[in-house]
C-alpha cells in the first residue's frame, strides 16, 4: 500500500505514537497532518491560503471535502448546471449522497429573523481548529445500524427543538452534524430520539429503545475509559457537554437502578475529574476566559478575523461555563429525589455566573458583538481585567457570591441585570438555595425537637428565614412576568425558575419526608415512589418525638402562608396556554410532582382535621379555621383544571366555602379523589421521560384517598 504523501517519512516510521505530528509553536500534538495545519492558522495566526473557489456563488475553501459539501448545497451552482447534472429524486435530494452527507447545523434547525452573516461560517474550522474544541476521535460509525444518517439529522433537530430550550448546554449556532465530537453528538441523538414524534410499530420502537440503551452504554464508558486514562480530556467543553447528557439520560430515561447507578458513578468521576485539574478555578483553568471582554482593538484590514477570534473565545469560556454550572446543578438537584447529599459545595465553584443569553444564542459573530455592545454599553469597553473591576461588579463573580447578596435587601443593579439577562443563571441561583435549606434541614432534626416555637416556617431562624424569604422576593421580581410569556424563547426557562420558586418556598415549610426520615433510595422512581406513599403519613410528627414531648399532629401551618403560591402552581402547571407537555424537562416534572406531593399532604391532613370536628362537635369548623381555608382554596384551584368540571371554569361550585353539612359533605368526600385523578393526568401527559409513567403505577398502586381516611 502507498504511503500517505501527506505524511514526513520519518513521521509515519513511528507505529507506537497516537499523536506523531507536533506543533512547533506550542505543546498541542495531532494524530492528522491536517488538523495540525489548520491548528496553526486558528491559533498562530498562520494566513490561510483558499485553493478552492465555488463557481456558482465564487466562496472560498481551504478544505476539499469542506467544498465539495458546499457544491452539492450551493443553490446558484445548482441553478447554473442543472440542465447538464442528471436528475435525482427528492430522497436523494434530500440526504445527499452515502460518501457525502448534508451538512445539518443547529441554525438551519431552528428559524430566526437574524439572518446570520454569510463572511464568517462556524463549521469543521470550528470544532477541529479551535483548540479547546478539537478532537481525534474517528467519525467512521457514528451511530450503530439501523439508525441511518437521515435518523441522526432528525433526532438532531428534536434536540434542539424541543430539549435544548429547557437547557441550553450546547452552542447551537455553531453545533454541526458533520464536525461535532462522536461521543457529543451520540448524547445528543440519544436524547433526540426521545422526544421524536415518528411513528412506528411495536418492532421498531422495541428496536429503538434497544438501539437507545446501546449506544447510550457504549458512549458514557468510551467517555469514562478517555477520562480516566487522561483526566485532563475533561477540560475540553464538549467532554463536559457529552458527560452531562449521558448523566440527565442515565437517571431519568431508563428508570431502572444499575442506569442510575452508573449515571451516579459518572457524577462522582467527574467531579473528581474537575477537582483533579483544577477545572472549577476560573483563573486558573482558564487564564485567558476574559479575554473577549477586553482585546477589542482590530488591526487596520483584519476586523472580521480578529472579531471571529474574539467570538470563538467567547464560546470556549462561556461553553465551559455553562457545563460547570449544569454539572452544579445535577449534583444539587437531580439526585436530592432519592435522598442523596451533594458532592460538590457551590464555594467550589469559582466561575463567574453565565453571561446573557442573548449572546449565547447570537448566530454569528456580527451579532454578538452588537449584542455585546447593546448590553453593555460603551463605558464597558474600558473595564480592567481586575476582580474588583469586573463589568458585572463583584456580585456575579461566582455562584456563591450571587447567593449571598440576593439574600440581601439591595442586591445591587449590576447583579439585577446580570440575572434578567441570564434565566440560567437565576436557576442556578435557585437550585443553590434549595440545597442551602436542605443543609439547615440536616442540622435543625438533630437537634432536640422545641415545638413552642410559633414560627410557621421552623427550619431556620427568623433572621436566616428573612434572608432567605428576601432572595424569593428579590429573584421573584425578576421571574414573575418572564415567566408569563409564552412567547418568550426563554419561556421554559423562566417557567422552571417560577415553580423553582414555589417548591423553595415549600421545603421551608414542609421537610422532605425521606430527609427527615433518614431514606435514601437506589434510584430516582424509587425515591419519588417512597415519598408518594409517605405522604399518607406525617413522618416528620415520628422523627421528632420525645418521651417528654408529645408529637403534634397538625402540620398544616406553615401551609397557610403558599396558599397563594401553592394555587399559582397549579395553574402553571395544568395551564392549556403551556407548550407541549410531554417535552417538559425532566427536573421541572420532578419538582412539579414534589410540589403536587405537598398539596395532596395537605389536603389529607385538612380533610382529617374537618373529619375529625365533625365527629366531635356534629357541625363544620368555622370557615376561618386553618383547615377549611386550605381544603376550600386547595379544592377550588383543582376544580378549575379536573377534567370533570373545566367546561364550568367561570362558575364557582356551590359547595365550596359552605356552611351546610350536608352540602359540604360530597365535597369532602370528593376532594382527595378529584385531585388524586388530577395527578394521575399530570403523569399520563408526561410519557418521554421515565417519571411519569413510573408514577402513574405507583399512584395506581395507592388505595383512594376515602378507603385511606376511614382506616
Amino acid at each position: 500500500m502507498a504511503a500517505d504523501p501527506a505524511k514526513p517519512p520519518e513521521e509515519s516510521l513511528i507505529p507506537d505514537s497516537s499523536r506523531p505530528y507536533p506543533c512547533d509553536e506550542c505543546t498541542k500534538t495531532f494524530t492528522r497532518n491536517e488538523n495540525l495545519r489548520r491548528h496553526k492558522r486558528a491559533r498562530h495566526d498562520r494566513a490561510p491560503s483558499y485553493d478552492f473557489e465555488c463557481d456558482g456563488c465564487h466562496a472560498v475553501f481551504t478544505r476539499s471535502d469542506v467544498f465539495k459539501r458546499h457544491r452539492g448545497r450551493c443553490r446558484v451552482e445548482g441553478s447554473n448546471d442543472h440542465m447538464s447534472r442528471p436528475e435525482t429524486s427528492p430522497q436523494q435530494s434530500c440526504q445527499g449522497t452515502d460518501d457525502m452527507p448534508p451538512l445539518l447545523t443547529a441554525t438551519n434547525v431552528l428559524t430566526s429573523t437574524e439572518a446570520p452573516a454569510a463572511n464568517i461560517m462556524p463549521g469543521d474550522h470550528f470544532w477541529e481548529g479551535h483548540s479547546s474544541f478539537a478532537t481525534s476521535l474517528s467519525r467512521d460509525n457514528i451511530l450503530p445500524s439501523p439508525m441511518s444518517h437521515y435518523d441522526l439529522e432528525g433526532y438532531v433537530k428534536v434536540y434542539f427543538e424541543h430539549f435544548h430550550p429547557s437547557l441550553p448546554l450546547l452552542h447551537r449556532p455553531t453545533f454541526t452534524v458533520s464536525s461535532a465530537p462522536k461521543l457529543l453528538l451520540k448524547a445528543v441523538a440519544v436524547i433526540g430520539s426521545l422526544c421524536s414524534t415518528t411513528i412506528c410499530n411495536d418492532e421498531e420502537a422495541q428496536a429503538c429503545v434497544h438501539w437507545r440503551r446501546t449506544t447510550w452504554q457504549s458512549g458514557q464508558q468510551e467517555l469514562r475509559n478517555m477520562v480516566s486514562n487522561q483526566c485532563g480530556e475533561i477540560r475540553k467543553p464538549w467532554v463536559m457537554q457529552a458527560w452531562i447528557l449521558d448523566m440527565i439520560y442515565g437517571v431519568y430515561a431508563g428508570g431502572e437502578a444499575c442506569q442510575f447507578r452508573t449515571a451516579r458513578e459518572m457524577l462522582r468521576q467527574i467531579i473528581d475529574a474537575v477537582r483533579e485539574v483544577g477545572l472549577s478555578q476560573q483563573e486558573i483553568a482558564m487564564p485567558e476566559s476574559q479575554s473577549w471582554l477586553y482585546d477589542i482593538s482590530y488591526p487596520h484590514g483584519d476586523e472580521p478575523r480578529t472579531l471571529y477570534a474574539r467570538w470563538t473565545s467567547y464560546i470556549a469560556a462561556e461553553s465551559t461555563r455553562v457545563a460547570l454550572y449544569t454539572l452544579i446543578f445535577l449534583d444539587s438537584h437531580v439526585f436530592v429525589p432519592c435522598n442523596s447529599r451533594p458532592l460538590m459545595s457551590s464555594m467550589e465553584l469559582a466561575w463567574e455566573l453565565p453571561f446573557p443569553t442573548k449572546l449565547w444564542e447570537a448566530k454569528d459573530p456580527e451579532i454578538w458583538i452588537r449584542r455585546f455592545g447593546e448590553y453593555f454599553g460603551v463605558p464597558a469597553f474600558t473595564f480592567t481585567n481586575d476582580l474588583l473591576q469586573r463589568p458585572r461588579g463583584l456580585a456575579a463573580a461566582s455562584l456563591t457570591m450571587a447567593t449571598q447578596q440576593v439574600m440581601t435587601e439591595a442586591p445591587g443593579a449590576e447583579l439585577a441585570a446580570a440575572l434578567e439577562a441570564s434565566p440560567f443563571a437565576v436557576f442556578c441561583v435557585l437550585a443553590n438555595l434549595d440545597t442551602l435549606v436542605r443543609d439547615f434541614t440536616r442540622c435543625y432534626y438533630q437537634m432536640p425537637p422545641s415545638y413552642s416555637d410559633p414560627n410557621p416556617f421552623h427550619i431556620l431562624t427568623q433572621s436566616q428565614t428573612k434572608s432567605v424569604h428576601m432572595a424569593i422576593r428579590n429573584i421573584g421580581k425578576i421571574v414573575k412576568d418572564a415567566a408569563t410569556a409564552s412567547d418568550s424563547p426563554e419561556f421554559f426557562q423562566w417557567r422552571t425558575n417560577a415553580l423553582f420558586i414555589v417548591s423553595l418556598q415549600v421545603n421551608l415549610c414542609r421537610p422532605d419526608q425521606l430527609l427527615i426520615g433518614g431514606i435514601v433510595d437506589n434510584s430516582l422512581v424509587a425515591g419519588l415512589a417512597a415519598s408518594t406513599h409517605l405522604m399518607r403519613g406525617n413522618f416528620v410528627a415520628v422523627r421528632r418525638s420525645a418521651p417528654s414531648l408529645a408529637p403534634r399532629l397538625g402540620s398544616n401551618e406553615g401551609v397557610i402562608a403558599l396558599l397563594s403560591e401553592l394555587s399559582a402552581a397549579l395553574a402553571s402547571i395544568f395551564s392549556d396556554g403551556s407548550q407541549n407537555l410531554s417535552y417538559e424537562a425532566p427536573w421541572v416534572t420532578v419538582t412539579s410532582y414534589g410540589v403536587l406531593l405537598c398539596i395532596w399532604g395537605a389536603l389529607r391532613c385538612a380533610t382529617t382535621e374537618i373529619r375529625d370536628h365533625l365527629n366531635t362537635f356534629n357541625e363544620l369548623p368555622r370557615t376561618s379555621e386553618p383547615c377549611m381555608l386550605i381544603f376550600n382554596a386547595l379544592i377550588e384551584a383543582t376544580l378549575l383544571y379536573s377534567p370533570a368540571t373545566r367546561r364550568d371554569r367561570d362558575v364557582r361550585d356551590p359547595r365550596l366555602w359552605s356552611r351546610d353539612r350536608e352540602v359540604f359533605s360530597t365535597l369532602l368526600e370528593q376532594g382527595q379523589l378529584l385531585f388524586a385523578d388530577l395527578v394521575k393526568i399530570f403523569c399520563q401527559q408526561r410519557l418521554v421521560w421515565s417519571i411519569g409513567p413510573s408514577m402513574l403505577a405507583v399512584l395506581r398502586e395507592i388505595p383512594d384517598a376515602a378507603t385511606c381516611d376511614s382506616e
